[in-house]
């Protein structure tokens, strides 16, 4: 740990608890415990309609976008691609890596179960090789949560998963999210090089 670092105790509570929760119940409860809890999150969220994509961006800029303000702002790769170049579980992961070096035990295992098929992966169009840690788990399903929520021009939005990069800069493809919106891999690939999320908006008609 640096000398003089400032730690933020909520954030290391926050990783303990999960520990705690995958040693007493298992990565798959866990797993359910973090997205039914993110899930309930996005239902306050209050309804919004954008009267064009070009005002969707634009809320993303002045920071009204509802996605922005759980997230941090997100910049448009172009064709509906979006990169984030923050995860906004970063801090959480520097300070605990600062006191205890490396994360608990038994995260490897959580990302693994949210990465498995699932109704709500499917529900929400997250995981499937996306997840890089269990903070995707709360994460993901809540940006998609909060898009139901969102409208552009009258019509309902879906946000697609398409990859992520760990703190260690290993990237994770949902080829099944690729696939399924028809962005190409390569471009996922590319956004990843910078940010470290990366994800597809479609507007349905």
């Amino acid at each position: 740990m640096a000398e003089g670092k400032i730690l933020d105790i909520a954030h290391i509570s926050f990783l303990d608890m999960i520990k705690v929760m995958i040693t007493m119940g298992g990565a798959a409860n866990a797993k359910g415990t973090l997205i039914r809890n993110a899930l309930a999150t996005a239902d306050k969220i209050k309804e919004v309609d954008y009267g064009s994509f070009e005002d969707f961006l634009s809320a993303i800029e002045d920071s009204t976008n509802p996605i922005t303000q759980v997230e941090g702002k997100a910049s448009h790769q172009g064709d509906f691609v979006f990169g984030l170049a923050k995860c906004p579980f970063g801090p959480s992961i520097s300070n605990y890596t600062g006191v205890f070096e490396k994360l608990p035990e038994g995260y490897a295992d959580f990302t693994t179960e949210f990465n498995k098929p699932s109704n709500v992966t499917d529900k929400y169009r997250v995981g499937e090789g996306a997840g890089v840690s269990p903070f995707c788990s709360v994460h993901q399903p809540m940006r998609s949560a909060i898009a139901d929520k969102i409208k552009i021009n009258g019509k309902n939005i879906e946000i697609f998963q398409l990859g992520c990069k760990s703190g260690a800069g290993k990237k994770g493809f949902a080829e099944k999210w690729i696939a399924e919106s028809g962005v190409a891999k390569e471009v996922v690939d590319k956004v990843l090089d910078n940010h470290m999320c990366c994800y597809y908006i479609k507007i349905v008609d």
